[in-house]
């Protein structure tokens, strides 16, 4: 090919130049008196040399090493993340036909994993339907029901449930059952149910009562009884007079039409404690958060005008259990960032401020990794309120922005929407440049980070904090030069 003509030239001349000047430090070490001309002629070989190096390694990184890289990273969102993604290479490369030929083998193995897909879907039918049918079981009972694991973290709940508890913010998959019990009343109860069937093999249910938000809720507790007599949970269910009425009216209003939210029982079997630096990525729970604000400089004054957040349990966004806030920032709403996010000083009117918002968010989010795009200007106006709100966010922190960089350095886009290109994520436009739709964003692509993850030998939080360290510190010399 004629590229390479000329590179084969390029390299020949080189040659025939080191010849040369091998030749005159001969003739200058063995031929004495040295001769000026001869040291001349030398030192301007060395230059022309050096320059011609220079170029051949300049062509042979900008048209064959780095688009090799790009070509590797590609590869990877290719294998692990998105079989659909499409291959893009400098214009100029001396790849040849190897960009074609990968796209093949990248259109075959979607095909592969379609089939496969297909496959497992068919052979999940019948699950799926006795599934269905319990969820309609679920969303067809007056009572409330949560069903936990003997560490007291939810496995599965209803609807109703939310409604009486009266926070379907904080009730979530995975998360901590006692906060809405009186302190010790669930563990007291546990504990009675559990002696009571190891001492006699009795089962046995306990009534008492809770009161929630001004009223009382009468709860039944019964264990969780397998085929081998062994114990693995319990169920709560839940009712009250005033809030079954009310629950009743919402369904006749079809309010309850959505799914009910239902989780995988393996949670029964899995270690509850807080998530540590040496846990495998896919098994930590995540909170996948952004915020909406008046302005970009939170250290100036600007405020918080929405915050919202999705779980990710694993290794799967749990939408049932989104946060949702609009906050009251106290002044009024630049008309700048009106035409950015959409949020009018009407809509936050009836708002709480940040203090109280950032205290149900920090609930929310409790025992979970943050995780944003760009984290630490979301960060910094939570870190900002932590003397009003009385609540720190000592969290772990990913940011995907961070992880982009790690995953993909030879990109130079590294906007969310580029990134949702690169792993063929679709951002809706109505959901752009809203709290929630970028956080259900944001938690797409970082669930695709994390099976990419992997391929860069990074599987705990800890070399994910590590990675994301370097990264930070690479651009911030950058920025420095």
């Amino acid at each position: 090919m004629r590229k390479w003509r000329w590179l084969s030239s390029i390299a020949a001349a080189t040659a025939l130049l080191i010849a040369v000047l091998l030749f005159n430090i001969w003739l200058i070490l063995y031929r004495q008196p040295p001769v000026p001309a001869l040291i001349m002629a030398l030192i301007i070989e060395t230059i022309v040399l050096g320059s011609l190096l220079w170029t051949v390694f300049a062509l042979l990184y900008s048209r064959a090493l780095r688009p090799l890289r790009m070509m590797e990273e590609q590869f990877k969102i290719l294998t692990c993340t998105n079989a659909g993604h499409q291959l893009h290479l400098p214009e100029q490369h001396y790849l040849g036909s190897l960009p074609e030929t990968a796209g093949k083998l990248a259109y075959t193995l979607l095909r592969e994993r379609d089939q496969t897909a297909r496959a497992i879907d068919a052979a999940t039918a019948l699950i799926d339907h006795r599934k269905s049918r319990l969820e309609a079981i679920l969303l067809d009972l007056s009572e409330g029901i949560i069903v936990c694991s003997l560490g007291h973290q939810i496995i599965l709940f209803n609807q109703v449930a939310s409604a009486l508890l009266k926070d379907q913010a904080t009730l979530g998959l995975h998360r901590e059952v006692r906060v809405f019990f009186e302190d010790g009343l669930i563990e007291n109860n546990l504990e009675r149910l559990l002696h009571r069937h190891r001492a006699e093999g009795a089962r046995e249910v306990v009534e008492f009562d809770n009161a929630v938000a001004g009223q009382n809720i009468k709860v039944r507790m019964d264990l969780i009884i397998e085929p081998d007599t062994g114990c693995n949970g319990y169920v709560l269910s839940l009712s009250g007079g005033a809030g079954n009425s009310l629950i009743n009216s919402h369904r006749q209003q079809s309010i309850l039409s959505d799914r009910p939210e239902f989780y995988d029982f393996s949670l029964f079997d899995r270690d509850t404690s807080l998530a540590q630096l040496d846990t495998p990525i896919n098994a930590l729970s995540y909170v996948v958060f952004d915020t909406e604000t008046t302005g970009l400089r939170p250290s100036k004054g600007d405020e918080i005008v929405q915050i919202s957040g999705v779980r990710i349990v694993d290794h799967q966004i749990s939408d049932g259990t989104a946060f949702d806030q609009l906050v009251n920032p106290g002044f009024s709403i630049p008309s700048s960032s009106t035409r950015f996010h959409g949020i009018t000083d009407d809509m936050v009117a009836g708002a709480p401020a940040a203090a109280e918002a950032l205290q149900r968010f920090h609930v929310f989010a409790e025992g979970a990794v943050l995780v944003a795009h760009n984290a630490a200007f979301d960060m910094k106006f939570l870190t900002l309120k932590e003397g009003q709100s009385g609540v720190i966010f000592d969290h772990p922190v990913l940011d995907t922005l961070l992880l982009s960089f790690v995953l993909h350095p030879n990109h130079s886009a590294h906007t969310l929407d580029a990134i949702a290109a690169r792993f063929g994520i679709e951002i809706l436009p109505e959901a752009r440049h809203t709290a929630l739709g970028d956080a259900q964003s944001t938690a797409e692509i970082f669930l695709r980070m994390l099976d990419a993850l992997p391929s860069q030998g990074i599987h705990t939080l800890r070399q994910a904090l590590d990675a994301s360290n370097r990264v930070f510190e690479f651009r911030k010399m950058q920025k420095q030069f």
